[in-house]
């Protein structure tokens, strides 16, 4: 059972085959309506596929499930957040320690599904009907191969800060205009938004979450916020660019919310979900909301142009000086399916 977001239920999906095999058990999935699309992505991997409205799914697992039993035909919530007994505070803060073997937000997953450490994530397959329909949609839309970007800018995830200004989305789009792109901007989903919809200079388009991922890989690029939809895209692989944009605060201090402490770098892939960001096409934005108007501009020429040696690409790098990612590719390799696999 999951009633939270697309991240944690396309985790739960990636892990469910290995959870079959550890346990011995096939799995019924319980997911909110909207994301029937993700669970389709995964297919033969549930004997049993219930929706039930997000609301009734917080109200069992609050009221009704024991967060620590944990046994054959007995629903789970299999969520850090919603889990309700606490003792996932203190591993999401083992996040900020790294070099002390801190984990990763995959790695919580591990836990909560009792799995081993090794277990590799599997990756999306979009089926050929979802496939189908995108091209209809890029074509019916304007969208050219390969030479499109969509923005997806609203979010429900990070949702600490407010959106960034329209000083920053309105210079990414006129600057990749200059590129020769086409850019458009998804008007679906996300409760924390810019203050214009859509981005000045975009066109408006609404894509619906199953043909998020097969739209990406026609564009060719996306400039994204973090969010649950891009942790189902990144996992997802086929794209030519992602760029995540970031809004943080200027000191880049740790920070509460919902009466929880997180790390200031905990919205970035390279430091939750390093294993998917192996070999990936993937460029991270840390943009401050304390930031001028001349550093809202500065950063998205940086964005719109994939400029890696802003000051503001996030870089994680390990203890020899190299990425994290290229530093550790050995064992993090081990933690996902590669491509088209």
């Amino acid at each position: 059972m999951n009633p939270g977001a697309i991240g944690e239920t396309t985790t739960v999906c990636a892990l469910a085959s290995a959870f079959a095999r550890k346990h011995g058990h096939p799995v019924t999935i319980i997911v909110p309506p909207d994301h029937q699309p993700v669970v389709q992505m995964y297919p033969n991997r549930f004997l049993r596929i219930v929706t039930m409205p997000r609301e009734s799914m917080i109200n069992i697992t609050y009221s009704y499930l024991d967060p620590l039993r944990f046994e054959l035909d007995i629903p789970i919530c299999a969520h850090q957040y919603e889990l309700g007994d606490g003792r996932i505070d203190d591993m999401q803060y083992l996040l900020k320690y790294p070099g002390r073997g801190g984990l990763t937000c995959t790695d919580i997953f591990r836990h909560l599904l009792r799995l081993p450490w090794n277990t590799a994530l599997e990756r999306p397959t979009v089926p050929e009907q979802f496939v189908a329909e995108a091209r209809q949609f890029a074509a019916k839309a304007g969208i050219v191969p390969d030479q499109s970007v969509i923005l997806f800018p609203a979010a429900n995830s990070n949702t600490r800060y407010s959106q960034l200004p329209d000083t920053m989305w309105k210079t990414v789009v006129a600057r990749l205009k200059e590129l020769g792109y086409t850019v458009f901007c998804n008007m679906k989903g996300g409760n924390h938004r810019p203050a214009t919809m859509p981005v000045e200079g975009a066109i408006p388009i609404e894509v619906p979450m199953h043909l998020a991922l097969p739209l990406v890989t026609i564009a060719g690029r996306t400039i994204t916020s973090s969010t649950g939809l891009q942790f189902l895209m990144l996992l997802g692989g086929q794209f030519r660019q992602m760029t995540v944009v970031v809004p943080m605060q200027g000191n880049f201090d740790d920070y509460s919310m919902n009466y929880r402490t997180y790390m200031a770098m905990s919205p970035f892939a390279q430091y939750t979900l390093p294993e998917m960001c192996l070999n990936m096409p993937l460029s991270e934005f840390a943009v401050p909301i304390d930031g001028s108007e001349k550093d809202f501009t500065r950063i998205g020429m940086a964005i719109a142009n994939n400029d890696r040696a802003d000051i503001n690409c996030v870089k994680r790098v390990g203890l020899d000086g190299r990425l994290y990612v290229e530093e550790n590719e050995s064992w993090l390799k081990e933690l996902i399916a590669p491509l088209n696999a």
